[in-house]
């Protein structure tokens, strides 16, 4: 990936973001229909995608409780450019298999929100990211617990999705 002394070097660093992108790209692809692949893919770009960016300069470029760091030829304006990419797949699967029912929406939500909040720490232990020691775990939870159900909200507003 990067030259270390004239050798190319695969470090967890330097490939986290890439193979985690082929890897939730790879899951839309198989398992997202064709017919609606469009429609989740719209969705991904507008809350995963966009909501990274908007999330990162928030919590990165104004309040300071985050930051990413080793990001190299990744590094676009002040953001590791496969982040966004990786959130707009990630959020397709995530409204793909939401459940129908209220109890196991709950359930399924709020494992989501514990899953990004976990693999924000894979992202740290792989030293692509950091943040300040109190905001992780509790208030980190809180904030994508709040965007996962802002992603149900808006899907199930627009969509006409019948939670039962």
């Amino acid at each position: 990936m990067f030259e270390s002394g004239g050798k190319v070097v695969f470090t967890a660093t330097n490939l986290l973001y890439p193979v985690f992108l082929l890897i939730v790209f790879s899951l839309t692809v198989i398992l997202i229909p064709r017919e609606v692949y469009k429609k989740y893919m719209i969705y991904g770009m507008l809350v995963g995608g966009l909501g990274d960016v908007l999330s990162v300069f928030v919590y990165q470029n104004l309040l300071g409780f985050m930051w990413f760091k080793n990001q190299g030829l990744f590094y676009v304006l002040g953001q590791h450019a496969l982040s966004p990419l990786c959130w707009t797949f990630t959020v397709m699967i995530f409204l793909y298999f939401l459940p129908a029912k209220r109890f196991f929406l709950y359930v399924y939500t709020l494992a989501w929100a514990m899953a990004s909040v976990c693999y924000g720490y894979v992202v740290q232990n792989a030293k692509l990211f950091d943040f300040k020691s109190w905001f992780y775990p509790i208030p980190a939870f809180i904030a994508f617990l709040i965007w996962w159900s802002f992603a149900v909200w808006l899907y199930s507003r627009t969509e006409e999705t019948v939670i039962s």
